[in-house]
């Protein structure tokens, strides 16, 4: 599939460390929050696969697949947020919204014969109700009509090796703690001197950086959840699950690391 970018990255957040899956090496930014509203009529564009196949392990004979649940997030306005988190961005929701409530959030990782184990597939589950196709998430401005392509999608950009799911009320708390730090710590790195602890915590073995976390922002009952993108850094497509209802039953990244069938 390939990426179409509409996203506008304003500055980079530090974040230098020895894992070659994470760039933390660029300065401190600043985070905040799009509020220009572009009103375009968007078509329903379906996911050319079903990610079924990953969550009933049906690939398993061609690639080995475990679930890592990482926790439940809290989702207090219903609007979803997922990019890199190292990253700056325009903290946009996508368009569509769920209902308020806390749910979990769901790896599924790939054992590859070339790169070991890969985050392959990210879900924020709102339902166990299955989802009989995938609608590509879309922010407000987002052109459908730009997507000339059946491979083509809208994807966030990943540049720190890393992706998130949080709510947008969450976002605007982890902004405004970021900038704190900013000013508290003027020659400070978010990254070492706060983040790297707490992925440290979820390391597979002693010293390890580790690959996940599900924090709480401080002095807040808010949470964000980070994790590895498959292969690093590119562009990824999320989706949503939908019922033949078009009820929403799940939201997913996919960091297009499996062979899935169309």
């Amino acid at each position: 599939m390939k990426p179409i970018y509409l996203i506008t990255l304003i500055t980079f957040v530090t974040c230098a460390c020895n894992n070659p899956q994470f760039d933390k090496s660029r300065p401190n930014g600043n985070y905040t929050a799009d509020t220009v509203k572009k009103k375009i009529v968007q078509q329903e564009i379906l996911s050319p696969v079903d990610y079924n196949q990953v969550f009933e392990k049906k690939i398993a004979k061609v690639t080995p697949i475990k679930l890592l649940e990482i926790g439940d997030l809290n989702i207090p306005t219903g609007k979803i947020v997922a990019c890199d988190p190292l990253v700056a961005l325009n903290f946009t929701p996508f368009n569509k919204t769920v209902k308020p409530g806390v749910y979990p959030v769901k790896i599924y990782v790939a054992k590859t014969k070339e790169s070991g184990e890969r985050y392959a597939v990210a879900k924020l589950e709102f339902s166990h109700k299955k989802a009989v196709k995938w609608v590509l998430a879309l922010h407000d401005g987002e052109n459908t009509s730009e997507l000339k392509d059946p491979d083509d999608y809208f994807g966030f950009p990943v540049d720190a090796g890393l992706a998130a799911f949080f709510d947008y009320k969450t976002g605007l708390a982890y902004g405004k703690f970021v900038k704190q730090f900013q000013q508290q710590h003027p020659k400070g790195n978010i990254y070492i001197d706060y983040l790297e602890a707490e992925f440290k915590k979820h390391a597979k073995k002693p010293g390890d950086d580790g690959d996940w976390i599900n924090m709480r922002v401080p002095n807040s009952d808010l949470n964000i959840t980070m994790f590895r993108s498959g292969y690093g850094d590119g562009s990824y497509p999320a989706y949503w699950g939908m019922t033949e209802n078009n009820e929403i039953v799940s939201l997913i990244i996919d960091f297009l690391v499996l062979p899935l069938s169309k």
